[in-house]
């Protein structure tokens, strides 16, 4: 597995050539669920939306390096939105529930399931339930890893404060990036994820 600082590394090489179009991506993934007047719709399409943005970010840094496809944004609506939704229901009751207990359950089951919407995003027929129990597998070992590799974030996030909190549009397509190498790490050359028996 790579360091926190090679994983960080290889996104912001990627970025190089993608980075305008993956700051469209995070803005429309981050400021569409929060912008709808209606609060239930925002809710229903953050699902779908951060699938998409993971079906995005693989197409990226996998095929296109360029990141042009924006339209993969929508797959999550096309392919997977029963899925995508259940998904994204489930892993916000599951945590919230763990964070009742504590901080530290809530936070330890937040990285268990951080890896569903890319699951999901390359096995979009795979039910809800059956992703969120392979990211949890997946994640066996690692949530530490990628507990470390957000803390080595801390520092930029320093820096968005003298920006009033504006640079946080520029820090997230880099961490979203980084994010998505640490999954196609753990994912490893495989280009479908085989279903839980």
């Amino acid at each position: 597995m790579k360091t926190s600082k090679e994983l960080r590394s290889q996104a912001w090489e990627q970025l190089r050539k993608s980075y305008w179009m993956v700051l469209v991506v995070t803005l429309i993934v981050t400021a569409l669920p929060a912008g709808t007047s209606i609060g239930i719709i925002g809710f229903i399409i953050a699902g779908p939306l951060l699938v998409g943005q993971s079906i995005y970010l693989i197409d990226m840094i996998e095929v296109n390096p360029e990141g042009k496809k924006l339209e993969l944004l929508l797959e999550g609506f096309k392919k997977s939105f029963v899925n995508s939704l259940l998904a994204w229901i489930l892993t916000s009751i599951f945590t919230f529930l763990w964070s009742l207990l504590f901080i530290i359950p809530g936070i330890i089951k937040a990285l268990a399931y951080s890896m569903t919407p890319y699951i999901i995003a390359e096995n979009p027929d795979m039910d809800a339930m059956k992703a969120i129990d392979k990211s949890q597998e997946m994640m066996k070992g690692h949530k530490t890893e990628l507990l470390m590799l957000y803390l080595s974030f801390i520092g930029w996030f320093i820096l968005t404060l003298f920006t009033f909190g504006i640079g946080m549009f520029f820090l997230i397509p880099y961490i979203n990036t980084t994010v998505a190498n640490f999954y196609l790490e753990l994912r490893g050359k495989k280009t479908i994820i085989a279903e839980i028996e």
